[in-house]
């Protein structure tokens, strides 16, 4: 049997996965990227900030600065400066998820302008 399919756990976290919308999908990734910069792992936090570039849209204005950010912050953890990392991602999480909130957690990735 399946590792994933043993452990209740996480079967809830892919199920909450399976389930969330892009908004949250969002909040999630940003969740992810300032727990691996906590741990100071800097392979995962690099991975994840380009994950969160890759999904980008650049027909909106706010793609280009958050492609700034996510740019700048990869230089940061490659300089392992994990707590300015966290003075820039834990704000915009923040507006994320009040983003969601707001405006329900439902939209499709097409009535959301940042990501694809």
């Amino acid at each position: 049997m399946d590792r994933t399919m043993r452990n209740p756990q996480l079967i809830y976290q892919r199920q909450s996965v399976m389930n969330a919308s892009p908004l949250k999908l969002v909040v999630k990734m940003y969740d992810l990227a300032i727990q691996a910069s906590y741990r100071e792992d800097e392979r995962k936090l690099r991975e994840i900030l380009s994950a969160l570039t890759e999904s980008l849209n650049f027909d909106y204005e706010p793609a280009g600065q958050l492609f700034e950010l996510y740019r700048y912050c990869q230089d940061l953890a490659r300089k392992q400066k994990y707590d300015e990392i966290r003075e820039i991602l834990e704000p915009l999480r923040d507006t994320w998820e009040e983003a969601a909130n707001q405006h329900g957690a439902d939209l499709t990735p097409s009535q959301n302008p940042s990501i694809q």
